[in-house]
């Protein structure tokens, strides 16, 4: 008789490690979101960029030149803001906690994970989160 308690156990103990779907989808729209956004900037600095190589903006010469080391930094935030988000799918157990996409929880989601892997040294374990 302990063994169908047992396969409950269990199911019950896989069952609270998934993602609920409804999280699932909030994390989800949190990602199109980002992505979107970061989209929408990298279009808005490849027409300014487009401008200065056509000639068209005469006399900002300077400000074109520093839309340049904008590129990479600006998809390196973009990634920064975007691996938590499979963290917490990956890992749903840890942060069953957070409700995404609202911006309290996942300004918490971000400060759990990066704290946690600079303090492991660039390492994130399950068990640590």
């Amino acid at each position: 008789s302990s063994e169908p308690n047992r396969a409950l156990m269990s199911a019950n103990l896989l069952a609270s490690k998934t993602i609920p779907l409804s999280r699932l989808l909030g994390a989800l729209a949190l990602l199109v979101s980002i992505l979107g956004g970061y989209g929408l900037l990298l279009h808005a600095k490849w027409q300014l960029l487009e401008e200065a190589l056509a000639g068209n903006t005469a006399g900002h010469a300077a400000q074109h030149l520093l839309l340049i080391p904008l590129l990479p930094i600006t998809a390196v935030v973009a990634m920064a803001l975007v691996i938590p988000l499979f963290v917490y799918v990956g890992n749903y157990a840890a942060f069953a906690s957070l409700a995404l996409p609202r911006p309290d929880h996942y300004v918490q989601l971000l400060f759990r994970v990066y704290r946690q892997w600079l303090s492991a040294g660039g390492k994130l374990k399950d068990k640590d989160l």
